[in-house]
């Protein structure tokens, strides 16, 4: 018995003890560095948790509506009817011909028609225009009198053959390339009228007018309405032709400046046409009758979505569309909607 308790210690003191574990410091490395890991991505679910409330609790920016005032315009130019007369029976030697300007004006008052060729815009000096090419001779010979028409529908105007400027008297940059940067301009028109307005007019008549500057525009009076059409014009490398197309126009009522904007669809309220008459020129050509909203088919569009400018809605559209918080978009263009602008037209004088 006492054998057997002694080899019994002697095989236990004779067994292996165990090996002590080796330091490895990059196995420290990687569970440290994914201790750091996952307790940045609960840092970062929090943060994310504590914002979804407040986005809940921010609605989506809803579009401003704006109401207009209208202003009677006496003369208009209509912008399609432009166009470039060639004079080739002048033609010289080398080929230079002469060129004029016609287009169609709509007037209910007499109006005086100017017309200045290279001219550059003072707009704190009376919205004048000066004669500014840089040809000296240009600037003291090319002058195109003013022209006076009754009131009238769709008047035809056609520059006089003798005021038509010579191709050559003026640069290809000078008769193609406007700069707003530094107002000039190959082209200005001018309508003016004398205003409604009694008490601005004064009893003053389309001869109180001040007579045009040679080559230039006079300012404008304080008693009249303007329209004024800033015109470039291009040569067609192929053909050489030349065409003549409206940069922008501004209208002057009552002192002040407008720079008119085209609202898409307007002309077509109430006579299911475009500007130049013809249905299918109307971005609402689907539409025939050109009157009823886009999105009820009932009422009548009255308001404008800003800034694409597309008259497409009713009020009553316009009000639900405001009041979603999401997907304010034209119905037309589907462009997201910053503004939009209820116009009312009234049918009385100004």
């Amino acid at each position: 018995m006492g054998a057997s308790a002694s080899s019994t210690r002697r095989r236990r003191n004779q067994t292996m003890p165990m090996p002590t574990p080796t330091h490895d410091p990059r196995a420290e490395l990687r569970v440290q560095a994914a201790n750091e890991a996952a307790a940045e991505e609960g840092r970062v679910r929090r943060r994310e948790a504590e914002r979804e409330p407040q986005r809940e609790q921010q609605p989506q920016q809803q579009p401003r509506t704006h109401k207009t005032t209208t202003i009677r315009n006496h003369v208009n130019l209509g912008k399609s009817s432009l166009e470039v007369i060639e004079d080739t029976t002048s033609s010289s030697s080398s080929g230079t011909s002469k060129i004029g300007i016609a287009f169609k004006v709509d007037a209910d008052k007499p109006c005086r028609v100017s017309v200045a060729f290279r001219v550059e815009e003072k707009p704190k000096e009376g919205a004048r225009f000066d004669a500014c090419s840089v040809n000296p001779i240009t600037r003291a010979s090319v002058h195109v009198p003013s022209v006076f028409l009754d009131a009238g529908l769709g008047q035809r105007y056609e520059m006089p053959r003798e005021s038509f400027v010579s191709v050559g008297a003026l640069s290809m940059a000078e008769l193609t390339e406007a700069d707003p940067e530094r107002r000039t301009y190959p082209v200005v028109v001018r309508l003016e009228c004398v205003s409604s307005d009694g008490e601005a007019n004064q009893g003053k008549t389309l001869d109180d007018f001040p007579e045009q500057p040679r080559g230039g525009l006079s300012p404008l009076q304080s008693w009249s309405q303007s329209q004024t059409t800033y015109i470039e014009l291009r040569r067609d490398a192929a053909s050489g032709h030349w065409s003549a197309h409206a940069l922008k126009q501004k209208i002057w009522v009552h002192g002040s400046s407008y720079e008119l904007q085209e609202i898409y669809g307007i002309e077509s309220c109430g006579t299911g046409t475009g500007g130049s008459g013809n249905p299918s020129s109307s971005p609402f050509a689907e539409d025939p009758d050109g009157e009823e909203c886009v999105i009820c088919l009932s009422e009548p569009r009255d308001t404008t979505v800003l800034p694409c400018r597309h008259l497409c809605m009713c009020a009553e559209c316009a009000h639900h569309l405001r009041s979603q918080v999401t997907g304010n978009v034209c119905p037309i263009c589907r462009n997201p909607v910053e503004s939009l602008l209820e116009i009312k037209v009234a049918g009385g004088p100004e």
